[in-house]
């Protein structure tokens, strides 16, 4: 281990961020990354040996972070399943804005355990923390973390919402591909591939994307 990195609240030890190998097959349609990336999601998080905080850099925490590290709520703090437990103990430490992203990989972490429950109560926590999307493709995840957490109405007017914008024939598809397993009640998994037409390895968003037109949110609400 680099001693020259150390836990920016402990400083303890700390070694070099993981950096995953690139994916070669196609992503969920939410983005998990594809194998052979898909199978390091243990090792996306670091947990610092001498203060228990859990992040993917110890050395980029923020200081003052070790208030919520010390905390009672985030020592109790034990999820399900157990590999989930330091995604959501990082989540406390992230600004709100970083929080669904990590609530995202809670989710893999339970679907990985074969946990569908907490799989499904993790993804309503990142659509929860999602805000406003800031485009196409944050809103077409959106509608995947909706649909498979088996919010069906929700994931369907979302549909309708970004129904009328201006989108690429990648993003058309995704959307046709997402309103057709809500019609049929399907919450699982489907690849990106699944959806596109031929099949693809990359995210569409990859290509180009168009932003979502302004008011995601205030449109979705009838606002």
């Amino acid at each position: 281990m680099n001693t020259d990195r150390v836990c920016s609240l402990c400083h303890t030890p700390a070694p070099p961020r993981f950096r995953p190998p690139p994916p070669e097959i196609s992503p969920d349609l939410d983005l998990r990354p594809g194998e052979p990336t898909r199978s390091t999601l243990s090792r996306w998080m670091q947990i610092c040996e001498g203060c228990g905080a859990a992040a993917p850099d110890l050395a980029t925490l923020p200081v003052e972070a070790v208030e919520i590290v010390e905390s009672e709520a985030y020592l109790d703090l034990h999820a399900r399943p157990e590999t989930a437990t330091a995604f959501l103990r990082h989540a406390m430490l992230c600004r709100s804005g970083d929080r669904a992203g990590v609530y995202l990989q809670a989710a893999w972490a339970a679907d990985d355990a074969g946990d569908t429950d907490a799989a499904a109560h993790y993804r309503r926590e990142a659509a929860a923390n999602w805000g406003e999307p800031d485009g196409i493709e944050s809103a077409l995840r959106l509608i995947d973390i909706l649909r498979r957490a088996g919010l069906l109405k929700a994931a369907d007017e979302c549909c309708g919402v970004i129904a009328g914008d201006a989108m690429d024939e990648r993003s058309e598809a995704i959307l046709k591909f997402q309103q057709a397993r809500i019609a049929d009640g399907d919450t699982g998994r489907h690849l990106m591939s699944s959806a596109l037409r031929p099949p693809s390895r990359m995210p569409h968003v990859a290509h180009g994307k168009q932003a979502a037109k302004p008011g995601f949110f205030a449109r979705l609400l009838g606002k």
